[in-house]
């Protein structure tokens, strides 16, 4: 059927299949009762309910063809849901997760509405913030702890009742004395959740929550808690490490916030990938069916109401946009939200009709006995007063038969033996960490120090580790381009820097120092192709049993190789040995690249050692 507003070329439909070896009919409708003037969740909770309801009935009681045109009984995968939005569709999963089906959303955008989630939001809240006694006892309540009310209960008034007379009952938290915890599980817990909260300043928040996801074996228990979603929640597990990633920088405390943040306000965020699962009921966006077919297909949440007109209105033929600014409307207004709706409508219409097409076998159209106007249920007449109801209700409900995990009769001797094997036929990987002080090192020529000449004296007041940091965050900055190469910009850095690091510095010195390396002659022809902190994996010489790893503060690089390393040295007095050191370090560092120099470039005194590949 050719639709209004597209191009020239649509022509009727023919079926491809002359008739269906379900004995049902190949379009029929299902009837939902709804209260008058009901909210739209309410509906979509009676549709979920009752679209389960024929997915189990249906299931293993007809005959279908797939792409090979055999027959075969229903499954499971053979089902697709289709939803013009993905607005509330946690609901249909909920209503098919509780009559016992398998089933597989592409349209999900429930992330934080999922029970796997809520516990890791509650478990890095209580990691970040001791004092969070909400987010404890969520994680000790939720099924990754498995809690009862009454044993929390028994717990925390255990912990209360340990008060001296007179001062305030202690809450319990993660350092609350171990003493006072008699119950094993919360025992064990709070001790991992303490090693946790040590790691916080010193330890990447990806890393911390991988951590905590294998000390507390929560993959194991997810594992456990469906075998069906298994897959669903592991994603999301996978999904919310992957966010962490992120906050390398920027710490745990931020990750916690951001993420309670996140979850506060109910934000709407893909869930994990999860591979098609064969034989799952598919949850699909209409959008996303296209190309797609399935041997019964049932439109959903079509209850949903139509999306609100935006501030700005574009009008696609004449490449205008149009609004309201204060009191003023343009002319043009109205004639722009007329095209922009019956633009909608099209796209309506033609999402629908894709929806229509992609049964094979059994399309089934709920009907609604009542909807309001303006919905997707009302944009399309599909004249059901035509169509037949289905009649599935002498179908008996089967029990869906789930895949056993084979037995396994490995005992602990054999174990032990094969554990013991693997030990002895596994060469152990060596890494060589140049940056760490590591001893094993290799020779290389450096040439004698170099001094810049200085006519100003500067005096290094406070040095240490942490100077070092911000010197070579500075360098850092510079060489991306973050930060601008004169003084008032980098003093104003380099404050911000003290300030989140918590400490004092010189921050006049700690200018000059970053601001006079960056001037320096020897560095000007290499700054085009300078790139910051580059990390290095490889080989020296070859030798597979010579492994090294490190970063590097910076490399040169000219004509697509590695010209020249540079490693930025804040050492207030370096001694012979550390020179030595840093010699060895940067030659390291020059073999993986294949650079022919190296330059250790002190800072502090104005001095430069050149390293050349012996």
């Amino acid at each position: 059927m050719p639709l209004q507003g597209q191009a020239a070329g649509y022509v009727p439909l023919e079926a491809t299949r002359q008739s269906a070896d379900h004995g049902l009919p190949c379009v029929a409708k299902t009837r939902i009762e709804v209260i008058p003037d009901s909210y739209v969740d309410d509906i979509r909770e009676v549709e979920a309910e009752a679209v389960a309801g024929i997915c189990a009935r249906l299931i293993g009681n007809i005959r279908i063809r797939r792409g090979d045109r055999e027959l075969h009984t229903l499954s499971a995968g053979d089902i697709a849901l289709l939803a013009p939005i993905g607005t509330e569709l946690w609901r249909y999963e909920r209503a098919l997760e509780e009559a016992g089906l398998p089933f597989s959303s592409q349209a999900g955008k429930n992330f934080y509405r999922r029970q796997e989630v809520q516990d890791l939001v509650a478990l890095v809240r209580a990691i970040a913030e001791p004092r969070d006694t909400i987010a404890l006892g969520a994680l000790l309540r939720g099924p990754l702890v498995g809690l009862t009310e009454q044993e929390l209960l028994d717990v925390s008034e255990t912990v209360a009742l340990a008060a001296e007379v007179g001062a305030p009952a202690p809450r319990l938290n993660i350092y609350t004395d171990p003493k006072l915890v008699l119950h094993p599980l919360v025992l064990r817990t709070l001790a991992v959740l303490r090693d946790l909260r040590l790691q916080v300043r010193t330890t990447a928040p990806a890393l911390l929550l991988t951590e905590a996801v294998e000390r507390l074996n929560i993959r194991a228990v997810l594992m456990n808690r469906s075998a069906d979603q298994a897959s669903r929640m592991l994603a999301n597990v996978d999904a919310l490490l992957e966010k962490a990633r992120a906050y390398g920088g920027r710490g745990f405390r931020q990750f916690a916030r951001d993420l309670d943040d996140e979850w506060s306000s109910r934000l709407s965020h893909d869930e994990g990938v999860v591979d098609a699962d064969e034989h799952a009921i598919k949850i699909v966006t209409i959008h996303s069916s296209k190309g797609l077919e399935w041997p019964v297909v049932i439109p959903i949440n079509t209850a949903s109401g139509m999306r609100p007109p935006g501030q700005f209105v574009y009008r696609r033929g004449d490449d205008t946009m149009h609004w309201v600014l204060d009191d003023v409307v343009p002319p043009d207004l109205a004639n722009a939200l007329t095209a922009e709706t019956q633009e909608e409508s099209e796209q309506r219409l033609r999402l629908l009709y894709v929806a229509c097409t992609r049964a094979m076998d059994l399309l089934v159209l709920p009907e609604f006995s009542s909807v309001k106007d303006g919905c997707w249920a009302r944009e399309v007449d599909f004249k059901l007063g035509r169509l037949p109801e289905l009649d599935i209700g002498n179908f008996a409900i089967k029990v869906f038969p789930k895949s056993a995990d084979p037995p396994n009769p490995q005992t602990h001797a054999q174990f032990e033996a094969e554990q013991a094997e693997i030990d002895q036929n596994a060469e152990p990987v060596r890494w060589i960490l140049p940056s760490d002080g590591d001893p094993d090192i290799v020779s290389f020529e450096a040439s004698p120090v170099t001094a810049w000449k200085r006519t100003d004296e500067i005096m290094v007041r406070v040095g240490g580790a942490v100077r070092g940091v911000v010197l070579h965050k500075l360098m850092e900055e510079l060489i991306t381009g973050e930060l601008a190469g004169d003084g008032d910009a980098v003093n104003e850095r380099a404050r911000q820097l003290c300030q989140e690091l918590g400490t004092e510095l010189d921050i006049d010195e700690v200018t000059a120092t970053a601001l006079r390396t960056w001037s320096l002659t020897e560095l000007a022809e290499y700054k085009p192709g300078l790139i910051a902190e580059v990390p290095i994996y490889g080989m020296l010489d070859g030798n597979p049993d010579r492994l090294v790893s490190g970063r590097a503060d910076a490399v040169a690089y000219g004509a697509g190789k590695a010209r020249v390393v540079f490693d930025w040295k804040s050492d207030a007095a370096p001694q012979t040995a550390a020179r030595n050191t840093y010699s060895s370090q940067i030659g390291q560092y020059m073999k993986v690249l294949g650079a022919e120099r190296g330059a250790i470039v002190y800072m502090s005194h104005g001095q430069i050692q050149w390293v050349s590949s012996s």
